[in-house]
Protein backbone atom coordinates (compact mmCIF):
# COMPACT_ATOMS: atom_id res chain seq x y z
CA UNK A 1 0.00 0.00 0.00
CA UNK A 2 1.54 3.55 -0.79
CA UNK A 3 2.66 5.27 2.16
CA UNK A 4 1.72 9.02 1.73
CA UNK A 5 4.50 11.24 2.14
CA UNK A 6 3.88 14.40 4.95
CA UNK A 7 1.64 17.59 3.54
CA UNK A 8 3.04 21.10 4.26
CA UNK A 9 -0.41 23.12 5.01
CA UNK A 10 -0.72 25.81 2.61
CA UNK A 11 -2.22 29.16 2.90
CA UNK A 12 -4.88 30.87 1.58
CA UNK A 13 -6.97 33.57 2.04
CA UNK A 14 -8.74 36.27 0.67
CA UNK A 15 -11.15 39.59 1.47
CA UNK A 16 -12.58 42.46 -1.10
CA UNK A 17 -15.49 44.35 -1.30
CA UNK A 18 -18.12 43.02 -4.20
CA UNK A 19 -18.23 45.37 -6.57
CA UNK A 20 -21.56 46.21 -8.29
CA UNK A 21 -21.33 45.06 -12.01
CA UNK A 22 -23.61 47.60 -13.28
CA UNK A 23 -23.35 50.96 -11.83
CA UNK A 24 -26.78 52.57 -10.25
CA UNK A 25 -26.36 55.69 -12.62
CA UNK A 26 -26.94 53.41 -15.55
CA UNK A 27 -29.79 51.72 -14.40
CA UNK A 28 -31.20 55.37 -13.34
CA UNK A 29 -30.34 56.11 -16.70
CA UNK A 30 -31.90 53.50 -18.34
CA UNK A 31 -35.58 53.77 -16.36
CA UNK A 32 -35.47 57.46 -16.66
CA UNK A 33 -35.27 56.99 -21.09
CA UNK A 34 -37.69 54.49 -20.67
CA UNK A 35 -41.01 56.86 -19.09
CA UNK A 36 -39.28 59.99 -21.47
CA UNK A 37 -39.79 57.27 -24.29
CA UNK A 38 -43.13 57.05 -23.30
CA UNK A 39 -44.04 60.65 -22.99
CA UNK A 40 -42.82 61.42 -26.09
CA UNK A 41 -44.82 58.72 -27.86
CA UNK A 42 -47.77 60.55 -26.67
CA UNK A 43 -46.27 63.82 -27.89
CA UNK A 44 -46.47 64.07 -31.69
CA UNK A 45 -45.80 67.62 -31.95
CA UNK A 46 -42.25 67.14 -30.45
CA UNK A 47 -39.49 65.87 -32.81
CA UNK A 48 -35.56 66.39 -33.21
CA UNK A 49 -34.25 66.35 -36.80
CA UNK A 50 -31.42 64.01 -36.00
CA UNK A 51 -33.95 62.08 -34.22
CA UNK A 52 -37.48 59.70 -34.37
CA UNK A 53 -39.36 58.71 -31.04
CA UNK A 54 -39.11 55.33 -32.81
CA UNK A 55 -35.37 55.47 -32.91
CA UNK A 56 -35.01 56.60 -29.10
CA UNK A 57 -37.73 54.07 -28.30
CA UNK A 58 -35.64 51.16 -29.83
CA UNK A 59 -32.64 52.26 -28.21
CA UNK A 60 -33.48 52.99 -24.76
CA UNK A 61 -34.89 49.38 -25.06
CA UNK A 62 -31.35 47.73 -26.90
CA UNK A 63 -29.97 50.32 -23.70
CA UNK A 64 -31.85 48.21 -20.99
CA UNK A 65 -31.54 44.77 -22.12
CA UNK A 66 -27.97 45.08 -22.32
CA UNK A 67 -28.14 46.16 -18.72
CA UNK A 68 -29.97 43.23 -17.89
CA UNK A 69 -27.53 40.70 -19.63
CA UNK A 70 -24.33 42.44 -18.12
CA UNK A 71 -26.34 42.02 -14.28
CA UNK A 72 -27.02 38.67 -15.08
CA UNK A 73 -23.42 37.73 -16.42
CA UNK A 74 -21.77 40.09 -13.78
CA UNK A 75 -23.91 38.06 -11.37
CA UNK A 76 -22.47 34.43 -12.42
CA UNK A 77 -18.63 35.86 -12.28
CA UNK A 78 -18.10 36.03 -8.83
CA UNK A 79 -19.13 32.32 -8.61
CA UNK A 80 -16.68 30.94 -11.17
CA UNK A 81 -14.01 33.24 -8.99
CA UNK A 82 -14.74 31.55 -6.11
CA UNK A 83 -14.60 28.16 -7.85
CA UNK A 84 -10.84 29.02 -8.87
CA UNK A 85 -9.85 30.45 -5.57
CA UNK A 86 -11.06 26.93 -4.13
CA UNK A 87 -9.17 25.09 -7.03
CA UNK A 88 -5.99 27.33 -6.34
CA UNK A 89 -6.37 26.12 -2.77
CA UNK A 90 -5.94 22.55 -3.37
CA UNK A 91 -3.77 23.06 -6.23
CA UNK A 92 -1.54 24.66 -3.66
CA UNK A 93 -1.51 21.83 -0.97
CA UNK A 94 -1.54 18.64 -3.32
CA UNK A 95 1.82 20.30 -4.49
CA UNK A 96 3.40 18.85 -1.28
CA UNK A 97 2.46 15.49 -2.01
CA UNK A 98 3.99 15.59 -5.49
CA UNK A 99 7.18 17.00 -3.16
CA UNK A 100 7.28 14.20 -0.86
CA UNK A 101 6.72 11.73 -3.73
CA UNK A 102 10.40 13.56 -4.87
CA UNK A 103 11.75 13.06 -1.53
CA UNK A 104 10.49 9.42 -1.17
CA UNK A 105 12.56 8.75 -4.31
CA UNK A 106 15.28 10.83 -4.60
CA UNK A 107 16.22 12.45 -0.82
CA UNK A 108 14.89 16.04 0.43
CA UNK A 109 18.48 16.91 -0.94
CA UNK A 110 18.09 15.81 -4.77
CA UNK A 111 14.32 16.30 -5.14
CA UNK A 112 14.11 20.23 -5.73
CA UNK A 113 16.26 19.37 -8.90
CA UNK A 114 12.95 17.47 -10.17
CA UNK A 115 10.70 20.49 -9.27
CA UNK A 116 10.56 21.69 -12.85
CA UNK A 117 9.55 18.73 -14.94
CA UNK A 118 6.10 19.00 -12.81
CA UNK A 119 5.92 23.06 -13.60
CA UNK A 120 6.93 23.97 -10.00
CA UNK A 121 9.21 26.70 -9.81
CA UNK A 122 11.02 29.13 -7.37
CA UNK A 123 8.10 32.02 -6.07
CA UNK A 124 9.29 33.89 -2.98
CA UNK A 125 10.91 31.92 -0.77
CA UNK A 126 9.19 28.25 -1.59
CA UNK A 127 8.14 26.17 -4.78
CA UNK A 128 4.80 25.94 -6.36
CA UNK A 129 3.12 26.10 -9.42
CA UNK A 130 2.73 29.97 -10.91
CA UNK A 131 -0.05 31.73 -9.66
CA UNK A 132 -0.96 33.18 -13.16
CA UNK A 133 -3.80 31.60 -14.75
CA UNK A 134 -2.42 31.59 -18.21
CA UNK A 135 0.80 29.72 -16.76
CA UNK A 136 -0.68 27.87 -14.03
CA UNK A 137 -2.71 26.11 -16.97
CA UNK A 138 0.29 25.02 -18.89
CA UNK A 139 2.14 24.12 -15.46
CA UNK A 140 -0.44 21.43 -14.52
CA UNK A 141 -0.16 19.96 -17.81
CA UNK A 142 3.50 19.54 -17.15
CA UNK A 143 2.91 17.97 -13.85
CA UNK A 144 0.88 15.53 -15.65
CA UNK A 145 3.79 14.87 -17.95
CA UNK A 146 5.93 14.83 -14.99
CA UNK A 147 4.11 12.25 -12.63
CA UNK A 148 3.97 9.97 -16.14
CA UNK A 149 7.73 9.88 -16.24
CA UNK A 150 8.40 9.44 -12.58
CA UNK A 151 6.14 6.77 -12.52
CA UNK A 152 3.82 8.40 -10.17
CA UNK A 153 0.72 7.59 -12.31
CA UNK A 154 -1.03 5.06 -9.84
CA UNK A 155 -0.05 7.18 -6.23
CA UNK A 156 -3.15 8.70 -4.50
CA UNK A 157 -1.83 11.90 -5.82
CA UNK A 158 -0.96 10.61 -9.32
CA UNK A 159 -2.43 10.29 -12.95
CA UNK A 160 -6.12 10.27 -11.81
CA UNK A 161 -5.91 13.31 -9.38
CA UNK A 162 -4.41 15.96 -11.14
CA UNK A 163 -5.73 14.97 -14.51
CA UNK A 164 -9.18 15.57 -12.41
CA UNK A 165 -7.89 18.77 -11.28
CA UNK A 166 -6.45 20.23 -14.37
CA UNK A 167 -9.75 19.46 -16.40
CA UNK A 168 -11.64 21.49 -13.72
CA UNK A 169 -9.21 24.06 -14.10
CA UNK A 170 -9.14 24.80 -17.66
CA UNK A 171 -13.12 24.17 -17.43
CA UNK A 172 -13.33 27.88 -14.81
CA UNK A 173 -10.75 29.50 -16.65
CA UNK A 174 -12.10 29.61 -19.67
CA UNK A 175 -15.67 30.25 -18.04
CA UNK A 176 -13.72 33.09 -16.75
CA UNK A 177 -12.51 34.61 -20.13
CA UNK A 178 -15.97 34.21 -21.88
CA UNK A 179 -17.99 36.39 -19.17
CA UNK A 180 -14.64 38.83 -18.93
CA UNK A 181 -15.23 38.89 -22.66
CA UNK A 182 -18.99 39.14 -22.90
CA UNK A 183 -19.49 41.85 -20.28
CA UNK A 184 -16.62 43.97 -21.71
CA UNK A 185 -18.06 43.86 -25.20
CA UNK A 186 -21.90 45.02 -23.63
CA UNK A 187 -19.81 47.43 -21.66
CA UNK A 188 -18.82 49.35 -25.15
CA UNK A 189 -22.29 48.74 -26.92
CA UNK A 190 -23.65 50.23 -23.25
CA UNK A 191 -21.66 53.54 -23.76
CA UNK A 192 -22.15 53.95 -27.05
CA UNK A 193 -25.78 53.78 -26.52
CA UNK A 194 -25.73 55.88 -23.49
CA UNK A 195 -24.09 58.43 -25.43
CA UNK A 196 -27.01 58.89 -28.03
CA UNK A 197 -29.65 58.85 -24.93
CA UNK A 198 -28.46 61.78 -23.28
CA UNK A 199 -28.34 63.22 -26.44
CA UNK A 200 -31.97 62.80 -27.48
CA UNK A 201 -32.40 64.21 -23.55
CA UNK A 202 -30.91 66.60 -23.54
CA UNK A 203 -32.69 67.74 -26.84
CA UNK A 204 -36.32 67.42 -25.86
CA UNK A 205 -35.44 69.13 -22.44
CA UNK A 206 -34.34 72.11 -24.32
CA UNK A 207 -37.53 71.59 -26.99
CA UNK A 208 -39.44 71.45 -23.94
CA UNK A 209 -38.35 74.56 -22.39
CA UNK A 210 -38.71 76.40 -25.72
CA UNK A 211 -42.03 75.44 -25.93
CA UNK A 212 -43.07 76.02 -22.29
CA UNK A 213 -41.59 79.41 -21.39
CA UNK A 214 -43.38 79.42 -17.91
CA UNK A 215 -43.94 76.15 -16.81
CA UNK A 216 -40.98 74.32 -18.60
CA UNK A 217 -39.94 73.23 -14.85
CA UNK A 218 -43.47 71.57 -14.23
CA UNK A 219 -43.46 69.90 -17.80
CA UNK A 220 -40.12 68.63 -17.11
CA UNK A 221 -40.93 66.81 -14.21
CA UNK A 222 -44.25 65.68 -15.71
CA UNK A 223 -41.74 64.08 -18.56
CA UNK A 224 -39.80 62.35 -15.41
CA UNK A 225 -36.84 64.57 -15.97
CA UNK A 226 -35.44 65.20 -12.56
CA UNK A 227 -32.47 67.48 -13.52
CA UNK A 228 -32.12 69.95 -16.86
CA UNK A 229 -29.14 68.62 -18.08
CA UNK A 230 -27.57 65.10 -18.93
Amino acid sequence: MEQEPTKVPGTTGHTGKKKQTVPRADIDLGSLCHLVGQNWTKSKWLTLQWMAVDEFVHSVAVYNALLTDKTVQGSTRPQITRYLRQLDKKIDNSIEYIKGYLVDKYSKTEAPAYYEAFGIIREGKGFTIPKHRNTRQESLAQMLKGIAQEGFTKNTYGQVFWADLKSKFDGYVAQAKQMDSGVSEKTGNKNVLKNVLRRGLNGLVLIIKGNHPDTWKTELRNWGFQKEKY
